[in-house]
């Protein structure tokens, strides 16, 4: 399973689970469950939730030609892949990322799953869509411990409708209107348009990739990671992590 451990809970996505031998999660009304990457051809829903049309191995080549650090880490992680979301939950995971840890995030989400979203399987949650998180107040979701995101989820249902129509405009216009949404800035807006919409030109900056930048990239233009910038932040992401920058 170490093949797709990074890609499934490395921090593009919060939906999926490691229990017995295998990753599972709740998605398109179905529970999954995934050992390798080969069980993402059972069905059209996964294979184009994992992407699997995309030429990663172009990708990666070009990606490993650059320079040392990104060599290393196409080797490190070689079937790293950026995964296709829905939207809806990419904006409230990433609302509930902000100065948060992975573990912390996955809680919240799996929190916010059990209260509001609606039992697919004995034990396995849905995450809640906007009108059933549209249940909630923001006195409950202080009790559920988000934090100061309690205001932003409440504005994020609100404006819902802010989603529709996201894939078919340019990216600036499209991050434009989702920071229309409050707590959304331009690094949640990066990753709800990158794992919510593939738009494979976002090049998300968190305090991990500030750190690569300026230790390995100091001067360089992000047009430096092109054409695969998107995929390159993943990679550059995950090694920072690794090498605990």
């Amino acid at each position: 399973m170490d093949d797709i451990r990074e890609i499934l809970t490395g921090g593009q996505s919060f939906s999926w689970t490691e229990e017995d031998n295998c990753f599972s999660a709740v998605l398109n009304e179905k529970v999954y469950k995934v050992r390798s990457e080969a069980d993402f051809y059972q069905d059209s829903y996964l294979k184009a939730y994992y992407d699997l049309d995309f030429d990663y191995q172009k990708a990666r080549l070009e990606i490993a030609s650059k320079d040392e650090l990104l060599k290393s880490a196409v080797e490190k992680f070689p079937t790293l892949r950026i995964l296709r979301q829905d939207p809806w939950i990419t904006l409230i995971s990433f609302i509930l990322s902000q100065n948060n840890n992975i573990k912390r995030i996955k809680g919240l989400y799996d929190t916010l799953s059990r209260n509001y979203g609606h039992e697919v399987e004995k034990g396995y949650f849905s995450f809640p869509t906007p009108e059933e998180l549209g249940k909630t107040n923001i006195n409950e979701l202080k009790e559920l411990k988000v934090g100061f995101r309690d205001k932003y989820i409440m504005d994020a249902i609100e404006k819902a409708d802010v989603l529709n129509g996201l894939e078919n405009l340019e990216y600036s216009e499209a991050e434009e209107r989702l920071m229309t949404i409050k707590g959304v800035g331009k690094k949640v807006a990066s990753c709800i348009l990158l794992f919510g919409y593939h738009k494979m030109e976002a090049f998300p900056i968190d305090v991990w990739i500030k750190k690569v930048l300026a230790t390995y990239y100091p001067g360089k233009p992000i047009s430096y990671f092109d054409p695969y910038p998107a995929l390159a932040q993943q990679y550059l992401f995950s090694m920072a992590r690794y090498i605990k920058l």
